[in-house]
């Protein structure tokens, strides 16, 4: 299992989706939400864009 957090540090709220599942979760500023997989940690199975439209993981 491979765990991440993401964190919305700006002031405003921020979308973050996952894929390829397409749900998004909108998150307060300071809020953070772990992103957890169950792929093994040496699989990498984590790719983060930050775009100006939110966070996409």
């Amino acid at each position: 299992m491979s765990k991440t957090s993401m964190s919305n540090e700006t002031s405003d709220m921020v979308c973050l989706w996952v894929e390829p599942w397409g749900t998004d979760h909108w998150m307060r500023p300071g809020e953070e939400f772990p992103v957890v997989t169950e792929a093994e940690p040496e699989q990498s199975p984590f790719n983060v864009v930050v775009h100006d439209q939110g966070i996409t993981v």
